[in-house]
Parts: structure tokens; sequence; C-alpha cells
């Protein structure tokens, strides 16, 4: 796909393997093969090789990476991670043994097959039509091929397609288990420990999106103590109290921070290339990601490919503000029940947006509070470790009491939560924009939207 970063692009079926500088040169040949995998390769780091990889009997593709040895992998290590599963029996397995940020694809013996994580980190949707199915990380891709109804892949999910037909199994449940005991503080210290390490396994330097919060402070903090190279990143529309507040808390932490003032025209010009890339004209979502856009490619510049990101924390801890409402309204469980349901959402609300959001550059996206075994545990941590009361304007107090044991002065440890659209300026512009033009910040959007599909049809 032309807007998205890539070096190669290449297709495999049975024998053959055709490879390409751009898809548009590519002359895949008919075939006697019902199934066969694409993939648009983007080098992120020095080591990582061109897809599809090949197996003993058919080939691999994974979007993402998954967790091996302890450090996040991809390519043809995780295929030999992962040959032993790629089959029909053990496909569904993968989401309980392996974490990562991954949607794979294969084709093994003239039969496909699919999965996503469990978490739905890394966007993957699907479509079918007179007997073809496909499934891609793009709308756009499954629209070039004729499909127009596409649904998103559910996470946890396993494809296995042949000419006999297409079994899509949904999600499994976790196997059973023993009531597990409640968690804490320094349970939690210790696992983002072990996941922040395991995010920066193997790498020199990260970059770190830094709003001078809790979430990313926490992170810093961590990859820092780890002794990894961290440079923090901050963006915003002039010269805002949150650049300032990010500035204060980048000097508290000890880490050299890059702050971009983006001008009103740097986030119009922005709108058109995110909306294409989000596929999705709501102004929140369109808000966030072009303050992600923004974060991802000012992190590039600055020489860091790897980005990470607080993303999830808010889902899993009570951050929103509406937890602390339902606590009021309708008691503790359905504050649990709110909460559980935020998690199994939020690739649909925040993880795909972001991904698409920065697919256009060099840079690769990895959330530390976004892992299974985080969910696992943080199911764990009692409410009023997330949610004290209805009128609890913090909320989140397990990491609050985090950030105070990796030393945080209070005014990160007990700084409020501010949403990034707002925080950064993005979405007053937007809708200073749509006002010129007399328009609602949702009309606007969607103007801009068909006015791009029409443009890319011609």
């Amino acid at each position: 796909m032309p807007h998205r970063a890539q070096d190669t692009a290449g297709v495999a079926w049975g024998e053959r393997l055709e490879s390409e500088p751009s898809p548009d040169l590519l002359s895949v040949s008919s075939s006697t093969q019902h199934t066969a995998v694409g993939y648009g390769f983007t080098r992120i780091l020095p080591d990582d090789g061109p897809r599809p990889v090949r197996l003993e009997d058919g080939w691999f593709c994974l979007d993402g990476r998954i967790v091996a040895d302890r450090m996040m992998v991809g390519g043809a290590k995780a295929a030999r991670c992962l040959q032993d599963r790629l089959t029909p029996v053990e496909l569904p397995s993968i989401q309980f043994e392996i974490d990562g940020a991954y949607s794979i694809c294969c084709c093994r013996n003239n039969e496909l097959l699919v999965t996503r994580d469990p978490l739905g980190l890394k966007p993957l949707f699907i479509a079918s039509r007179d007997g073809l199915v496909a499934v891609a990380s793009d709308r756009k891709a499954l629209h070039s091929i004729g499909m127009s109804e596409i649904a998103s892949f559910l996470p946890g999910a396993s494809l296995i397609a042949n000419q006999e037909g297409t079994i899509l199994k949904p999600p499994a449940k976790s196997p059973a288990r023993r009531q597990a005991a409640e968690v804490g503080t320094n349970d939690l210290l210790q696992l983002l420990v072990e996941s922040v390490s395991i995010h920066t396994a193997g790498l020199n330097s990260v970059a770190v999106g830094f709003s001078g919060g809790l979430d990313s402070a926490i992170i810093a903090k961590i990859a820092k103590g780890a002794g990894i190279d961290t440079l923090l990143v901050t963006i915003g529309v002039g010269r805002t109290g949150e650049i300032v507040q990010a500035e204060s808390a980048a000097r508290a932490v000890g880490l050299p921070i890059v702050v971009r003032e983006l001008s009103r025209e740097d986030v119009e010009q922005s709108v058109d290339r995110v909306l294409w890339l989000v596929e999705d004209p709501s102004p929140m979502k369109v808000s966030i990601a072009v303050a992600v856009y923004w974060t991802a490619r000012i992190a590039a510049e600055s020489g860091r490919p790897v980005i990470l990101l607080g993303q999830g924390s808010d889902e899993l801890f009570g951050g929103y503000k509406r937890f602390a409402t339902i606590l009021g309204e309708h008691g503790a469980k359905a504050c649990k029940d709110a909460i559980s349901q935020s998690i199994s959402q939020a690739y649909e609300v925040n993880y795909q947006r972001d991904q698409q959001a920065v697919s256009s550059l060099r840079v690769e996206l990895r959330l530390p509070f976004a892992t299974r075994r985080m969910i696992e545990l943080g199911l764990r941590v009692p409410l009023k470790m997330k949610v004290r009361s209805p009128s609890d304007g913090l909320r989140k107090w397990i990491l609050r009491d985090v950030a105070t044991k990796l030393g945080m002065p209070p005014e990160i440890a007990l700084r409020p939560k501010k949403a990034i659209q707002h925080a950064s300026g993005v979405e007053k512009v937007i809708r200073d924009v749509a006002k010129r033009r007399q328009l609602s910040p949702s009309a606007y959007l969607e103007e801009r939207f068909q006015a791009i599909k029409e443009s890319a049809a011609n």
C-alpha cells in the first residue's frame, strides 16, 4: 500500500515467492494453490529481515513481534518459535502461551492459518466474497480487491481456510484456574519492571511519548533505571501548559526531552494524512491520532524508531472518570464489569487507531502496560486500589503508589489525568477549523474523509 512506509513487498504460495521493491511491481501469476500470503516489509530495526519467511512446508508472515527469551522478536526467529504451533489444532493455543503484539498469517499444505494476539494490539481485518476469504492489516488493502463488507478480526480468534471451506474460531476462554489472590503495589511494580525490560531488550535507545503524567513517567523512570538510553518526546500546539509541566517532569525523572511546539498549520495539514491512515472521521479518534502521529514523527526524526507509550493503563487501572460515575450510580460490581469491558474493547477504541496513525512512518509502538500478563495481574487488583469513591478525581491509586515507590515527586504521582486530545491542543485546532467552515467537527472531518476517498478512487 503506497501510504505505508515499506522497503519491499512479497507474495508467496506453494514453493514460490515473488518480491519487489513496491507492490505495484509485483506480477503474481495464477497458481493451482488455493492459499497465498503477502507482506509489505518495513525495516524498523537493523536485524529485521524481509517477509514472508520460508517454513519447511509453507510461508509465514508476522505483523508485529512476539515475546521469546524475554525480548520482542520477529521474522525468522519468531517463525522458529511458533512453527510447531502453526497447525489447525495448536493455533488457538498461541494466545495463551505467547505474549506480544502480533497478527500471524501463514499458508502450509495449501491451508491458510490466521490468528491475532488476544489484546488486538496490531490491526487486522477480514472480509469474504464469492468463496474468497481475505485478511489484511489495512482495510484499504481489502477494498482494493473488491471487498466491501469488512470487519475487525477479533483478538484471540483463529481462522483455518482451505479448499473444503473456512472455519473462524472465536477467541477461546482461558484455561480454568484457581481463584487467584489479590495483588498489590509491589507485585505491579515488579511486573512493570519486567515488562519494560522485555520491551527494550536488545535496543540501544528508545523514545517515550511523554506528557509528564503518571503512566509515561513510570515507563520513563523504569527505562532509565534499566540503563536504556531514553529520550522523552512531547508535542503541543504552541507553548501549552502541558509542555511546561512535561519539561518540569522530565527534570524530575532526570531524562532529556525533545519538545515540538506545533503550529495550527502543522495540525491542519496533517489531518488529511491521519484521516486516511485511521479510516475513521470520529473527532476524538482523529484528535488523538494526530497527537500520536506527531509524537512518533518527532521520535523518528530524533533517531528513535521504537517508542514506548502508556496506552492500556487507563482501561486496566480505572483511569477514566466514567468508572467513578458508574461506581456511584450502579455499585462496585458494575464498575468492575465496566473496567473489564473497557479492556476488551481497547483494540477498537485505542490500539488499532494508534498503530494505523503511525503506519506511514518507520517506527514501532510498544506498550508495556498492554500485555497478557499485565491484564491477568490487573484484574486481580482490588477495586479500591483503582477507584476509591464516586467523587474520586484521581483514580489509578495503585499506579500512584508505584510512582511514589519509584521516588517520583507528588506533582507527578498525584497529577490528575488529562486526555491527550485536550492537553495537546489538537482537538481545539480541529474545532476551530470546522467552525471557520461553519461546520461541526464531525461534519468537517466526514467531509474531508469523503473527499480523500474520492480522490484515491480516481
